[in-house]
């Protein structure tokens, strides 16, 4: 089924809302295009409205119009790809696309993707919408326009690439869809890549015209085209007297000597930022609306080419409209109307004739392996640009050089990682002594921003749980424990999932929200659930839920306005009724965790393993401080110990965000086992030193601050906690050494290794018969000392080819001569024992290989840069 509703006053978020609430399926991509893009609105509301339903999310917009701070941008360039185009005058398109399996919406309007255009403006919309494989003509003729972009318009190849691969799928979607019946007006699309779009007006004469836009050429002349084209009987200009841009003698010249040109005064009870060519034969009437204003530059112009005419003669704006045909008029009938001759005042103000567009635009950025690709837009002729990346999300002061782009080539790589969605800007000295700066880019990585799972993939428990409820209600928990054994049993089998990359087969924490509900996602994920924006519309279902659970917040905070005096800590004992059933319950719960972690036959990725676990080790720390055991019962230590095998045995592929809270529950863990025995020498009590052994590493990259909602009060007097100030001071036992330096020079030579430590990496002394086994025991021995990444490096005996490894369990990678390669090792074995056996088989090669490297130099304090340069000292090394 086919459907084209013309002129529908809604956002392009409500068509996201449809979709979910209709079932349409999983949503595949999600495109947004305008020209003043506002990031931080969008990621409130649309991005994880979007990734929810398991979305690839892409915004492009003009390179001169962002209205938000870099330092206010949270997930650009690792939740989303984004990105600016650049050409002779101004990105203006407002475009819309969601594409399913086999259903698809486009609007096309005239709002930016902004609070006011997609909210509080008047802003009129038209969408297409095909169901069932069905397919419009317009859905055809837009994806001939995205092919088309990229070579009109200024961008970075990856967004080309990414708009030519929607043009596919909406071909594909064309060419295979069943002859099926359109409901609504005919509708064709329109724009100005070749052609103006005036041409598409027609060169005859009409009976009526009426013409609408918030800004309105002060000249006249695109006013005097559209009268001397079509030749009308009558004319009339809507505008709004204080919210318009126009001029009114520009106007009146225009229409010298009409006897039927008149203008519409139209009410100012809010801002109408829609943009209309209507015109009537007879009886019909036919409309042109979109994105263009009444301008010579939206419509009386072409794009041309990005390349060359970006510099020179009068301003392009590139634009998307729609033409349908037999509609009603849109114009509104209120308002005063008058002829043109009495039109007076001017709202154009001086520079908006004088704007320009920015003297140096950088189109984007993206980490390949070791190098960072910058791609330049507009650039001042003949002076040099420095890329420039922020330390601290573009916060001032926080901007450091990477590197210069020579005055010749609008291109540079650089020796550099950086964290997927980190700040990156050019900046440039003009001969004039001025400094210029570019609007921030968002460092882009493809696999953070690869489709997810989709909402009608997302598995979900049976009914909202939260924590009391499942310690005080034995049949909850019951369904609880049905329902996490359900999830857990899930496997990651679609292979288009698993070739997104590493983290796209696992659970994120915005589909959580939607499987455990958010109480529950609150209690597995802690700070990085709350920093998670929400979804803007629970389901119908569970509104109610959702009002009840605010209202009980609200008693919440009114009780912990008047403590009571027999809880003033702040933490609900548990009475004494549930203590024994939840004590049971929770110990079931891990011991069938542990035992899963100890079973390596599975051969599919978990994606609930990690949240499941999270969570239930949540559920545990509070039971524990409930009180839930007696003081001087310590029955809850093997329970801790066997979640604590559950977390060390989460993939180290899981997304970063997770294996950081992954990291900080281990250390509050470790830490409550330690709180009665030592950890370490002889007097260690043998399950505190266990949990030491296996969790050390996780401990010493642990961030407090990751496990905030984990420092609880006790319910019960000596109820078992960890303490913020614990935590720290465990993991700074866990990362320090004494002289780690010397300690490894001493260790390495009681394994007969000679060495010397350069910018990280260890130099093995002389050359070897078998480097690739002299580095495989450095690291081994390396990484006995202390947790974290080692690195070093081996020559080859005669031709001095150097081996390099860098190893952190399980990753390992090797470079041999120009060959990266990287391995996964597991415990019991070590590179040592690994690589003297036999040739394990590798995980990856070449450039994948390679770029395992980044997070192992991110993980150990190391500068990227300084390590690239180090390895590039050797001929040969790549």
């Amino acid at each position: 089924m086919t459907t084209a509703v013309h002129t529908g006053y809604a956002s392009p978020v409500s068509l996201l809302a449809v979709w979910e609430n209709d079932g349409k399926g999983p949503l595949r991509e999600f495109l947004v295009l305008g020209r003043t893009t506002d990031l931080p609105f969008l990621e409130a509301d649309a991005v994880p409205r979007a990734r929810a339903l398991g979305a690839r999310v892409a915004i492009l917009g003009d390179a001169g119009h962002a209205p938000h701070e870099a330092v206010d941008v949270r997930s650009a360039g690792r939740g989303y790809l984004h990105g600016v185009a650049s050409c002779h005058g101004a990105f203006h398109p407002k475009l819309a696309l969601l594409l399913g399996d086999d259903a698809c919406r486009v609007a096309i309007g005239s709002g930016d993707p902004t609070p006011s255009g997609w909210g509080a403006d008047g802003e009129p919309w038209t969408v297409v919408a095909t169901d069932d494989g069905a397919s419009h003509p317009l859905l055809a003729d837009l994806a001939d326009w995205l092919e088309a972009l990229p070579d009109a318009v200024a961008m970075t190849p990856w967004w080309a690439d990414h708009l030519r691969h929607l043009a596919e799928l909406l071909t594909v979607l064309h060419c295979e869809a069943p002859p099926t019946d359109t409901e609504g007006p005919e509708v064709e699309l329109a724009h100005n890549l070749r052609t103006p779009l005036i041409d598409r007006l027609p060169e005859r004469p009409v009976d009526e015209l009426r013409l609408y836009a918030p800004v309105v050429d002060s000249s006249g002349e695109l006013l005097r085209l559209l009268r001397e084209r079509m030749s009308p009987a009558e004319i009339t200009l809507g505008i709004q007297r204080r919210r318009s841009r126009y001029d009114s003698d520009g106007v009146r010249r225009a229409f010298e000597g009409h006897p039927a040109a008149r203008v519409r005064e139209l009410p100012e009870n809010r801002t109408r930022h829609g943009k209309l060519v209507e015109w009537r034969v007879g009886d019909t009437w036919h409309t042109l609306t979109g994105s263009p204003d009444l301008t010579r530059a939206a419509l009386a112009r072409a794009v041309g080419d990005a390349t060359g005419a970006t510099a020179e003669g009068p301003a392009r704006n590139c634009e998307l409209a729609v033409i349908a045909h037999d509609t009603a008029p849109l114009l509104p009938d209120e308002g005063p109307v008058r002829p043109v001759r009495e039109l007076t005042g001017s709202t154009v103000t001086p520079g908006d004739a004088t704007e320009r567009p920015p003297a140096l635009v950088l189109l984007g950025v993206r980490e390949d392996g070791f190098l960072l690709e910058a791609v330049l837009g507009r650039r001042p002729a003949g002076r040099e640009v420095t890329v420039e990346i922020s330390t601290d999300g573009g916060a001032p002061g926080s901007w450091h050089p990477i590197g210069p782009i020579p005055a010749d080539r609008d291109t540079g790589t650089f020796p550099w990682t950086g964290a997927p969605g980190a700040a990156v800007r050019a900046s440039c000295l003009l001969a004039d002594g001025t400094h210029v700066a570019s609007a921030a880019a968002f460092l882009y990585d493809p696999e953070g921003c690869a489709p997810r799972g989709a909402a009608g993939t997302v598995p979900r428990l049976s009914g909202d749980h939260t924590a009391d409820e499942l310690f005080r209600d034995p049949a909850a928990a019951r369904r609880f424990e049905q329902d996490v054994t359900r999830l857990r049993e899930l496997g990651a089998t679609d292979a288009a999932t698993r070739a997104a990359g590493p983290g796209a087969a696992y659970a994120t924490v915005a589909d959580c929200l939607r499987a455990l509900g958010p109480a529950l996602t609150e209690l597995a994920f802690g700070p990085l659930a709350s920093d998670l924006p929400r979804l803007p519309q629970a389901p119908a279902a569970r509104r109610r839920q959702t009002a009840e659970l605010l209202a009980a917040d609200a008693e919440d905070e009114t009780s912990e306005a008047s403590p009571d005096p027999e809880t003033e800590e702040g933490t609900s004992a548990l009475p004494d009724s549930a203590r024994e059933q939840a004590r049971a319950w929770i110990a079931g719960l891990a011991r069938r965790l542990a035992a899963e972690a100890g079973d390596d036959t599975a051969d599919r990725a978990r994606p609930w393993s990690v949240p499941t676990t999270l969570l239930i080790t949540a559920l545990h720390l509070r039971l524990l401080a409930a009180g839930a055991w007696d003081e001087n019962d310590y029955g809850w230590r093997p329970v801790t110990a066997d979640l604590l095998h559950a977390l060390d045995a989460a993939d180290d592929d899981v997304p970063d965000e997770q294996r950081r809270r992954l990291d900080a529950v281990t250390a509050v863990c470790v830490s409550l086992l330690g709180l009665h025995g030592d950890l370490e020498g002889p007097d260690g009590d043998p399950l505190a030193a266990a949990a030491w052994r296996l969790g050390r590493d996780a401990v010493a990259r642990a961030e407090p601050e990751h496990a905030a909602d984990l420092w609880l009060p006790p319910g019960r007097r000596g109820a078992p906690v960890a303490t913020e100030a614990d935590v720290e001071a465990l993991a700074k036992r866990a990362r320090d050494v004494p002289d780690p330096v010397a300690e490894a020079h001493r260790a390495l030579e009681a394994a007969h290794v000679g060495a010397t430590y350069e910018n990280g990496v260890w130099e093995l002394a002389g050359e070897f018969s078998n480097p690739q086994a002299a580095c495989a025991k450095a690291v081994t021995v390396l990484a006995a000392l202390r947790p974290g990444p080692v690195l070093a490096r081996a020559h080859a005996r005669g031709t001095g080819v150097p081996c390099f490894m860098a190893w952190s369990r399980p990753l390992l990678v090797r470079q041999r001569g120009r060959q990266w390669t990287a391995f996964r090792i597991t415990a019991p074995a070590t590179p040592l024992a690994t690589f003297q056996s036999a040739a394990p088989r590798p995980t990856a090669q070449g450039d994948e290989a390679r770029r395992g490297l980044g997070p192992l130099l991110d993980e150990a304090g190391l500068d990227p840069v300084s390590v690239f340069l180090h390895l590039q000292q050797i001929p040969g090394a790549r």
